[in-house]
Parts: C-alpha cells; structure tokens; sequence
C-alpha cells in the first residue's frame, strides 16, 4: 500500500504530520469527540475544513459525543435522572445533526458516521479513547477545552487525558 505524508499547517508551521493511505480503498479515520461547546465546535470546523474537504485520501470522520451518567444515582433509584438523561440524549443529538448538515453543507462526498457513548464506569476521557481504539482511528480530534473547563486552563482535563493516553496522534484545537 501507497503511503504519503501530510502536514497539517496553522501559522506556516506543521502541528503534526499524518500518514494517509492514497489507496482508494481504504479510509483515513478521524475522531472528533464534541460536547457541544465552543471550542468543541471549532474542533470540528477544523477537522472537516482543514483535513477532510483538504486531502487527496478517503477521509471517514467519526463524530462522538459521551454522556456521563451518575452511576450512584442509577444504582439507588434506577428510575431517577431518566428525564435528565432523555433530556442529555435528545441535546447530543441535536449536535450532531447540525454537524451532519454542516459536513453535507461543505462536501457531500465526506464519508460521516456519529455515536453517542455512555459508560457510567468510565471517566469520559476513557469512553473516547477505547471508542477511537475500536474503530482503529488513525487521528482524534478535540477542542482544548469543553463545557467543564475552567477558563484559566490551557488544556481541559478530558483533552489532556486524551493526548496522554491515546494510541494514535492528537490533534488540540484552541
């Protein structure tokens, strides 16, 4: 198989250089985990402006969501929360249906796919990166900084985990 070197650049400089198949036949995979917020929002842009719409290789972007779930709280009344986490549910899905219209907006021809992952015995940061493992991503894609973040922070808790513990490169948008 054909391999050739890419550089992503931001300011003339390359952050990172990936390895993409030129083989028509198999896919670059790029995770992008979101949470609605701000920069996991420009995560995205970046991901689906700069690697996706740029690149010569078939691109897959895999666009992941987790909802944390309060395991005590199931575990002492099964039935309490359901509301809230229906309610977190229907919000993930709302994210990524506008992250769907925005990819079918810039190029139709963006292989797209979308999970919401939930694991009360997992710290978010875990959900994301067996979820990259088990769909053998090649790159993941995360905002510096979620809806927790304090803003004093350079790099949030989940992002910094992430980039500690991840099996493939990652890429941190700010």
């Amino acid at each position: 198989m054909l391999r050739k070197t890419i550089y992503i650049n931001d300011f003339s400089y390359p952050i990172t250089e990936l390895n993409m198949s030129i083989d028509n036949s198999t896919f670059f995979k790029i995770l992008v985990a979101i949470d609605g917020s701000e920069n996991s929002t420009k995560a995205t842009e970046y991901a689906i402006e700069n690697i996706a719409i740029n690149q010569k290789a078939n691109v897959q972007l895999i666009i992941v969501t987790v909802i944390e779930l309060n395991l005590s709280i199931f575990l002492t009344a099964p039935t309490f929360g359901l509301e809230e986490h229906e309610g977190k549910r229907k919000q993930a899905k709302e994210w990524l249906s506008n992250i769907e219209k925005m990819i079918q907006r810039k190029d139709k021809n963006i292989k797209f796919k979308s999970d919401i992952l939930e694991d009360p015995t997992l710290k978010v940061s875990s959900i994301i990166i067996n979820h990259a493992e088990n769909e053998n991503v090649d790159l993941i894609v995360v905002g510096n900084r979620g809806r927790t973040g304090f803003k004093r922070l350079l790099l949030g808790s989940v992002a910094s985990d992430i980039v500690t513990y991840a099996h493939c490169p990652v890429l941190v948008v700010k």
